[in-house]
């Protein structure tokens, strides 16, 4: 991943780009001394992406590709930022295609928000002085006696400020103080905690430590980031990358940064653990320093860095493979389709509404609701790092269930089908449902007209006994958080629609918190918050039958997009940006 793989000097393509505009005598189009006329020379596009309002959207970035059978991932030939505004006294860009002459194929990929600027937090050029600090970090950490470390993935930074924060660090060296932090973190969490068997700590170490190849590592750092904590967010990190770079005045092509970090991140799982290799040693020999203090934390210590040295290849071999699944998945799905056009020729593509356009509803369960390829050792989008108040709460939930449930036992009214389905296994009752309730529900009856709505992985969804009073919300993160789903549970690709009743009674509630420590992720919980509904079953008939689902949805972050139309028309030399 060196210099010259990823150059910033602009020769992807805008050297012939950034020349035209030069010779351009105004923007809109009026040609003195011939400027205007040679730009329109040789092979070139025009391209608008809009709203259905047919207004321009800001900012977007395009990519325009060789053919590839109407699908994103071809050979690209040139990609840029599309900077039509209202304001501009031009409607289209114009694309320069080099030496390229036959049909090409447009897609775009749209954010229009702004990034937010990130503080520059410092910089170092001493790696050993580096590995020294996070060392001495991780060495200390014996000492730690609880409480909530603030390590990797805990920035509270948005994604606009991770990536500009890594465009502006994006020098030789290692680039970041905070990266002391997040090694710090990860470090303690392998050779005192002795999390081998968690992969969000190993990405931790894998993202910092590729921080370290120059020039290149601060952004592809981010990236790596950004894509862990939440894969939704590939198609925004091209609209920051482009931003950003474009407005420091180092044009980057971000789809194919982006691209070729996936295709080659592979091949540097020998340079990180090399570079993990080396702070090993160096906390060895840091730890060694307090054998006389401690002499049996510290030779577990060293068994430990002993066992996380042999896994650590095998380990970064996995993440580097689920990063690039990540990536590569999150590319694909985040592009408009493509659409074919002529050099010589404009093309208007006018963007879907709202992703819902095309989610539904449907009479059967459809192919594309299926989350091919979904992570679920991933970290749960909406997650949050669990405080005293939220430990709290999880304990007295914990606690209160049991007299809750008998608290429903004792009540004259209530319902024979609920009671029945309390009796017959108590303690399954008290685990599994009360205890998933943020305080004590209550029961309803259901009336005709009811409808009941759940989100699904599969055909085989209605068959589940937690549902909903409401859609799910438009993004993953706040259906996860609010609901307090699970990776495992639920990849979340759909949504189902039923009709109420049967069955004629259920709990209603507040959601309660998951501790994520069941699937492996200490220290993180889903806040909960939202209603959730529990519906009585006799096993093993379901909670509703098939012919009570009505509507099958795509989820909003799952339902497919396309432009909605195209137009070709001959370019005209006073249309475009030059």
């Amino acid at each position: 991943m060196g210099d010259q793989a990823y150059p910033l000097d602009g020769s992807f393509g805008h050297d012939d780009y950034r020349s035209a505009q030069n010779t351009a005598a105004s923007a809109g189009g009026k040609a003195t001394g011939g400027g205007c006329a040679e730009c329109h020379t040789g092979n070139w596009i025009h391209v608008r992406y809009e709203y259905p309002s047919e207004q321009a959207v800001t900012d977007a970035v395009f990519v325009v590709q060789r053919p590839n059978g109407g699908k994103p991932g071809g050979e690209v030939i040139t990609e840029g930022v599309l900077t039509v505004t209202q304001q501009s006294a031009h409607e289209f860009v114009h694309v320069d295609l080099g030496d390229y002459k036959g049909e090409v194929e447009v897609f775009f990929y749209d954010d229009p928000t702004e990034p937010e600027t990130a503080d520059d937090p410092g910089k170092v050029v001493d790696e050993r002085g580096f590995f020294s600090r996070v060392a001495d970090g991780i060495a200390g950490a014996a000492d730690w006696t609880g409480g909530v470390v603030m390590g990797d993935f805990n920035e509270d930074m948005s994604t606009g400020q991770v990536i500009t924060n890594a465009v502006v660090t994006m020098v030789p060296g290692v680039d970041q103080v905070a990266d002391v932090r997040d090694l710090v973190a990860n470090g303690k969490a392998l050779v005192w905690d002795k999390r081998y068997g968690e992969i969000a700590v190993w990405v931790g170490v894998f993202a910092c430590l590729i921080g370290l190849v120059p020039t290149l590592g601060s952004l592809a750092k981010g990236v790596i980031k950004l894509v862990w904590k939440n894969a939704d967010d590939v198609g925004r990190i091209l609209i920051y990358i482009n931003k950003a770079l474009f407005k420091v005045g180092r044009p980057l092509n971000g789809y194919r940064f982006v691209k070729k970090l996936a295709d080659d991140i592979p091949g540097y799982v020998g340079f990180v653990t090399q570079k993990f290799n080396d702070l090993m040693d160096m906390v060895t020999e840091k730890i060694a320093l307090a054998s006389r203090l401690m002499p049996t934390k510290v030779a577990e210590a060293q068994a430990a860095i002993l066992a996380v040295r042999a896994m650590a290849n095998e380990k970064f071999s996995e993440v580097a493979s689920k990063i690039q699944a990540k990536i590569i998945n999150g590319l694909a799905r985040f592009a408009t389709r493509t659409h074919a056009v002529l050099p010589s020729q404009s093309i208007i593509i006018r963007r879907t509404v709202e992703a819902v356009v095309e989610a539904g509803p449907f009479n059967s369960w459809q192919k594309t609701m299926a989350r091919e390829g979904f992570d679920k050792s991933a970290l749960e989008l909406g997650a949050k790092q669990i405080d005293e108040a939220a430990a709290l709460k999880m304990q007295q939930i914990i606690d209160s269930a049991e007299r809750w449930k008998d608290e429903f036992l004792k009540d004259p009214k209530l319902p024979v089908s609920l009671k029945n389905s309390i009796e017959s296994d108590p303690e399954r009752f008290v685990s599994k449902v009360m205890s998933t309730f943020g305080s004590k529900p209550n029961y309803k009856e259901f009336r005709p007209g009811d409808k009941l709505y759940r989100v699904v992985s599969d055909e085989k969804g209605y068959e589940g006994q937690f549902w909903s009073p409401s859609r799910p919300t438009s993004t993953e993160a706040e259906w996860r958080a609010r609901d307090a789903v699970l990776n495992s549970w639920n990849q979340g690709g759909a949504y189902i629609v039923v009709d109420v009743p049967p069955p004629p009674f259920a709990f209603i509630g507040e959601i309660g918190p998951q501790d994520l420590k069941q699937v492996g992720k200490s220290g993180y919980y889903l806040e909960g918050g939202g209603t959730q509904i529990w519906l009585p079953r006799d096993y093993p008939a379901p909670a509703v039958k098939p012919d009570q689902v009505k509507e099958y949805w795509h989820t909003e972050w799952n339902a497919p997009t396309s432009a909605l139309r195209a137009v070709r028309n001959a370019g005209k030399i006073d249309e475009c940006d030059l």
